[in-house]
């Protein structure tokens, strides 16, 4: 029996692709272009989703601020410095009390997502880049 795989392995001829090298390095830079794509437009779709509902938010927010009071105490702050200097603890208290927290919170939140998204989107594009001068150079 090995003697006669051993023939059959002599008759045949395995010829080797060459370009088989090639076209495994183009197919994977084919799937990471198309990951970084994917990424990129998830990127693109909470950043600006993130700006269109901060511009609600800060709407929002300042007509929180002007229904908390928060207007009268900053106007106070600059008319009258007198009392600012002589009852500043106070004054602290109650201009930090006046604040619309969760307004500010869901605004500052929006703000972090936008520019958490722009930084990730911009590095998929500087990836896109890098990936297409890859896509020239051959694999040894």
């Amino acid at each position: 029996m090995n003697k006669e795989l051993a023939k059959a392995f002599k008759k045949t001829c395995y010829m080797a692709n060459e370009d088989l090298p090639l076209v495994v390095w183009k197919r994977i830079i084919k799937q990471k272009k198309h990951a970084l794509k994917v990424k990129l437009g998830i990127f693109s779709f909470l950043g600006t989703t993130s700006l269109v509902g901060f511009i609600f938010m800060f709407k929002t927010l300042l007509s929180d601020l002007s229904q908390s009071g928060f207007y009268q105490y900053l106007s106070m702050a600059f008319s009258n410095k007198d009392i600012l200097v002589t009852y500043w603890k106070e004054f602290a208290f109650s201009i930090t009390e006046s604040l619309p927290m969760a307004s500010t919170l869901y605004s500052l939140t929006l703000i972090f997502i936008f520019f958490l998204c722009l930084r990730y989107a911009m590095k998929q594009i500087i990836k896109g880049q890098l990936t297409s001068s890859f896509l020239q150079a051959r694999p040894v």
